[in-house]
C-alpha cells in the first residue's frame, strides 16, 4: 500500500513518477495497446488526448463565430449539433467500429465537439454570455459529471475485467502493465508491503 508520508513528504517526486499512468490512463501491456497511442516519446489514452483537444478549440470556435453573428448561428444549432456529434459517438462505440485506434479518435473527436457545443449552447443562453453566467456553469458542471462518471465506471470494469483473468494478476514485478511503475514506487519508497498484498517476486 501506498506510503502517505513518503508521498506527501516528496509530492513532486511522486507525481514525476506518475506520469506515465496520468497521460495514459491504462496499463502498459498489449491487453490495452487499443486505448493508446505515442506522442512525444509518452503514452497518451486515445479518448482523453482527442475529445480534449477538440473541447477546446471547438468551444472558443464556436462562442467566437456566435459573437460574432459571421454565420447567424443559434443556441439550437448548438444543441442539435452535440446530439448528433454525441450520438454518432456512441453509436461508433456500441457497435465496436472503435476497436481500430484510429475509428477512436475520430470518435472522441465527435464527443468531444460534441459536448463544446452543448456547453457553447448553454453559456449563449439569455442572448449574453456573461448573463447568469454562475448559474450556466453550475448547469454546464451538472450535465459533466454523470458523463465523466459513466465513462471511468466504464474504464474501470474494463479494466478490472481484463486484469483479473490475467495470468499476472498481482504479480506487480512480472505484470507487463504496470511492473515497471509499481518496482519504481517501491524503490523510491511510496510503496511498502502489508501482509494481504503479494510480495514482489524474487
Amino acid at each position: 500500500m501506498f506510503d502517505r508520508g513518503a508521498v506527501l513528504g516528496r509530492p513532486l517526486a511522486f507525481l514525476r513518477l506518475s506520469v506515465p499512468l496520468l497521460t495514459a490512463h491504462h496499463p502498459f501491456c498489449d491487453a490495452f495497446s487499443g486505448h493508446t497511442f505515442t506522442f512525444l516519446g509518452r503514452k497518451w489514452c486515445i479518448g482523453c488526448f482527442f475529445s480534449s483537444i477538440a473541447f477546446f478549440s471547438t468551444l472558443p470556435a464556436l462562442l467566437f463565430l456566435w459573437s460574432g453573428q459571421y454565420l447567424s448561428l443559434t443556441r439550437d444549432m448548438f444543441y442539435l449539433t452535440a446530439a448528433l456529434a454525441v450520438g454518432g459517438s456512441f453509436l461508433m462505440s456500441a457497435t465496436g467500429a472503435t476497436e481500430h485506434r484510429g475509428v477512436k479518435a475520430v470518435a472522441k473527436v465527435l464527443l468531444g465537439a460534441g459536448f463544446a457545443s452543448l456547453v457553447a449552447g448553454v453559456l449563449v443562453s439569455g442572448g449574453d454570455i456573461g448573463y447568469y453566467l454562475v448559474g450556466k456553469l453550475v448547469v454546464i458542471v451538472i450535465l459533466y459529471l454523470p458523463v465523466i462518471t459513466l465513462m471511468n465506471v466504464r474504464r474501470y470494469r474494463e479494466i478490472e475485467s481484463v486484469c483479473g483473468t490475467c495470468e499476472h494478476r498481482m504479480r506487480w514485478s512480472t505484470c507487463p502493465g504496470f511492473g515497471d511503475l509499481v518496482c519504481a514506487y517501491f524503490t523510491a519508497g511510496f510503496l511498502r508491503l502489508t501482509d494481504d498484498v503479494p510480495q514482489l517476486d524474487d
